[in-house]
C-alpha cells in the first residue's frame, strides 16, 4: 500500500476543491474514487459504508461493526465509526453531516443511496460532483503509483509469455485463461481479467473466453491485465499454431507497424484525437482502414479503463504523468483479428512502454 503521506495528500486536495465549491463535506461510497483516497479496496454491497471528508474533523469511514477490525486492517484512516446490525446506518452517517450540510457527492454513489441519504438528514444542499477533481488527481501518476504500474506490467508480461508456452493439444481457451490467472497470482498480483480467444474468435475484439479448442492454424490472443495494490496493467500479444499464413504475417506487420509509429510519436502536447489519427492512418494506408473498428486505447491506473480516452474527436491533450494503452488492430470477421496492445506512460518528452512482452508473434506446436 501507498504511505499515509499519499493518502492525505489527495485529501488535501479534495478539501481544497471542497472550499472552491462551498462543501461542508464530501460522501463517498466504494469505488475506485473512495479506495484512492482510503487504500480500502471494497466493492459496494447492501450493507453502507461511506467515507466522509470535512473541512473540521478527521476523516471518517462508516461501516459495519462486525467489518471495522478488517477494513482498519487496509486503510490509513483511524476514524473507523461502527454500526450495527439492527441500527440505521444512513443516521449514523446524518448525525456526522450535522445540520444542513452543503455536500459534494461522487459520481459512482448509487441513486438509491442519494435517497437514503436524503430522507436521513433531513434537507442538505448537493453542491455538485467531487469526481472532476479526482480524475483530474487519477490521470497523472506520481513515481510510486508508476513503480506499481511498472510492476504489474512485468507480471502480466511473464504470465502471458508462459502461458503460450503451455498451449498444447485439447486446451480450450478457458483452460489458457487458467493458465495466465495462475502465473500472475504466482507473480504477486491480483488477476483482473484474461481475454484468450482462437481463430474466428480473435477477428471478435471483446470475445468472452469459452470451450473452443485449439486447432493447428489458429492464431491465439491473449488480452491480459492483472494489477499491484490496485494499480492496473492491460497488453494483449498474439500467436498462431503452426505456420502463419501470408495473409497473417502481412496484417500483424500492418499493425505491429501502426503501434510503433504512434509510439514514436506520443509526447505532451499532442491531443488525445491525434494520437488515434496516427495509428488509423498507418492501417488506412495499408487499406485496412475499415477494419480497425475501435479507438486506439484508454487511459488505465485504478481502473483498466478511465479518461483520457485515445479517440477521433477528443481534444484533449496528452500531459506527462498520464498513462494509456496503445492497441490498434485489424479485425477480418469470421477468419481472424490482431491486436497488439501496449501501456504508456507519458514522460516530459515521449512516452516510456511499461509492458514488457516481445512483440513478436509467437510460434505455437500442438
Amino acid at each position: 500500500m501507498l504511505g499515509e503521506n499519499v493518502f492525505r495528500e489527495r485529501v488535501e486536495s479534495v478539501v481544497k476543491y471542497m472550499d472552491e465549491k462551498g462543501a461542508t463535506h464530501v460522501v463517498l461510497t466504494p469505488s475506485p474514487n473512495f479506495h484512492y483516497l482510503t487504500g480500502l479496496p471494497i466493492v459496494m454491497r447492501e450493507r453502507l459504508v461511506a467515507l466522509v471528508i470535512s473541512r473540521d474533523a478527521e476523516v471518517t469511514i462508516i461501516a459495519p461493526s462486525f467489518e471495522v477490525s478488517e477494513h482498519a486492517r487496509h486503510t490509513w484512516v483511524s476514524d473507523i465509526v461502527p454500526w450495527e446490525e439492527d441500527e440505521d446506518p444512513f443516521a449514523v452517517l446524518a448525525e456526522r453531516l450535522g445540520n444542513n450540510p452543503r455536500v459534494l457527492f461522487d459520481e459512482g454513489l448509487p441513486l438509491g443511496v442519494f435517497w437514503k441519504i436524503e430522507r436521513a438528514v433531513g434537507g442538505f444542499e448537493s453542491v455538485g460532483l467531487v469526481t472532476p477533481r479526482l480524475r483530474e488527481l487519477r490521470m497523472h501518476k506520481t513515481a510510486d503509483e508508476l513503480a506499481l504500474m511498472r510492476r504489474a506490467g512485468r507480471v502480466i508480461s511473464d504470465a502471458v509469455a508462459s502461458a503460450f508456452e503451455s498451449v498444447e493439444a485439447g486446451m480450450t481457451e478457458l483452460d489458457v485463461q487458467q493458465v495466465v490467472n495462475r502465473e500472475v497470482i504466482c507473480g504477486g498480483a491480483t488477476p483482473t481479467f484474461a481475454a484468450v480467444q482462437f481463430g474466428e474468435d480473435s477477428a471478435l475484439p471483446h470475445a468472452a473466453p469459452g470451450n473452443r479448442v485449439v486447432q493447428k492454424g489458429d492464431v491465439v490472443l491473449m488480452d491480459c491485465g492483472c494489477a499491484v495494490a490496485g494499480y492496473n496493467t492491460d497488453m494483449t500479444r498474439m500467436g498462431v499454431v503452426g505456420d502463419p499464413s501470408d495473409e497473417l504475417e502481412k496484417i500483424y506487420s500492418v499493425v505491429l507497424a501502426a503501434q510503433e509509429v504512434t509510439l514514436d510519436q506520443l509526447k505532451p502536447g499532442i491531443a488525445c484525437g491525434a494520437a488515434d489519427g496516427i495509428a488509423r492512418r498507418a492501417i488506412e494506408e495499408a487499406g485496412y482502414g475499415h477494419y480497425f473498428t475501435h479507438r486506439l486505447g484508454h487511459g488505465i491506473g485504478m481502473e483498466v479503463h478511465e479518461p483520457p480516452y485515445l479517440v477521433r474527436g477528443n481534444s484533449a491533450r496528452l500531459e506527462p504523468g498520464m498513462t494509456h494503452s496503445v492497441e490498434p488492430g485489424i479485425y477480418l470477421k469470421g477468419v481472424f483479428g490482431v491486436r497488439i496492445e501496449d501501456l504508456v506512460h507519458i514522460t516530459e518528452d515521449g512516452a516510456e512502454v511499461i509492458t514488457y512482452a516481445p512483440k513478436d508473434l509467437f510460434q505455437l506446436e500442438i
